[in-house]
């Protein structure tokens, strides 16, 4: 597929960024930026982030890949003096630091941001902590799965009944998106005053501006959200056909898709059953519509049913897995993937969603292998990893 990028280098052209992350939140934030056209450093230590092994793939894992596009990659060891002036050096010429240690860490190590700050007055830096620098829980490794939980996502997505984390990596990846907006907005903030400032992101807090719905109404009325809860209130079904392929309905509030549905399930009679003759009562009444649906759509396959929907402009669509996803063709026609230059050869990668209409985007790049630009950027020769250690590695 031929490169999608519209003429330009990024509305973030420019932006220099410093990212001293590691997993996820972290350097999907700077991924992002990187997306945006900002000019991403990202620093290591000589044993690199530990997602670069996430499945044993020597030092370039799929999920590391996908985390690290776009940027260039050093490799310093920040508790040598050598390596904390090196980083003093990237410091000096950026606009963003970020980092996802653990609360006081950096400031240990003496990189914290007070002393970024002294460097470079302008440089705006950003923490990604699972719960703050204050509380009980302050300082406790805040790994996705801990805060998912305590932040009160599983209680929202995995049934009661269902005692194990499901999902992707909600907190760390709705941490990293609000790190982006808080960066972007410091940005625009020290264009107006002249000064970089500190910002603090705490996973456990994008998850709470995330499910600002389901806390607002326990704090006004005590009413417990459930996973059902907002499908209940939407009047959202899903469905199978007799072909087992899945599909979805939501109603919302417009009476005339309610009257549609009808049409298309051929069952007029149920306007007048006083379970489902109001919406209230279909609110009320939800897990019986919800039977009532899922037999009628068992009796004919998916496409029929979806063609029904469509032609009643009924809000629908299929229930769609990873591997069904790039194949729809409203996704293939969307440009929502391009082929990249990889270690092996060519591969398709999702590109980013938004689209500047002057600006454009960069290029996309591969993730950096390990230490790769680190004599270009800091002059240092690269000593990522002992011979032993990468022998080892490798037989793995």
């Amino acid at each position: 597929m031929t490169n999608s990028a519209s003429p330009g280098a990024g509305a973030l052209a420019g932006i220099r960024v410093v990212e001293l992350g590691q997993y996820i939140s972290g350097p999907f934030a700077a991924k992002l930026l990187a997306d945006l056209g900002a000019d991403v450093v990202k620093v290591e230590s000589p044993e690199g982030d530990p997602m670069r092994r996430w499945e044993g793939r020597a030092t370039m894992s799929p999920q590391f890949a996908a985390y690290n596009r776009g940027k260039r990659g050093v490799v310093l060891d920040l508790k040598s003096a050598e390596g904390l002036a090196a980083l003093f050096g990237l410091v000096d010429d950026a606009d963003i630091v970020l980092d996802n240690f653990r609360p006081g860490v950096a400031e240990r190590l003496g990189f914290g941001p007070d002393a970024l700050h002294e460097r470079n007055p302008r440089v705006i830096t950003c923490s990604i902590t699972g719960f703050g620098p204050t509380g009980p829980a302050a300082k406790r490794p805040a790994y996705d799965t801990v805060i998912s939980a305590t932040g009160g996502m599983y209680s929202q997505v995995v049934p009661a009944s269902t005692i194990r984390p499901l999902g992707p990596a909600f907190s760390d990846l709705l941490s990293g998106m609000s790190a982006v907006q808080a960066v972007l907005a410091a940005l625009h903030a020290r264009d107006v005053n002249g000064v970089g400032e500190h910002v603090e992101v705490t996973m456990v807090g994008a998850l709470l501006d995330f499910l600002t719905e389901s806390a607002s109404a326990f704090l006004e009325t005590g009413q417990v959200s459930s996973p059902d809860s907002r499908p209940r209130r939407a009047q959202a079904y899903a469905c199978r056909g007799s072909d087992d392929k899945a599909f979805v309905i939501h109603m919302s509030v417009p009476e005339k898709f309610w009257t549609g549905l009808l049409d298309v399930l051929e069952r007029p009679d149920l306007a007048d059953d006083p379970r489902f003759s109001t919406r209230e009562a279909r609110v009320r009444n939800y897990d019986e519509l919800d039977v009532v649906v899922k037999e009628i759509a068992a009796t004919r396959p998916r496409q029929y049913w979806l063609d029904r929907l469509a032609a009643h402009d009924i809000p629908h669509g299929p229930l769609n897995t990873m591997g069904d996803l790039f194949d729809d063709p409203q996704i293939a026609s969307m440009g929502l993937v391009e082929e990249i230059e990889g270690p092996d050869g060519a591969l398709r990668v999702p590109v980013p969603s938004i689209r500047f209409q002057r600006s454009g985007r960069p290029e996309l790049r591969y993730a950096p292998a390990l230490g790769a630009d680190t004599e270009e950027i800091t002059g240092l020769r690269t000593e990522s990893e002992s011979e032993p250690a990468r022998a080892k590695e490798g037989a793995a």
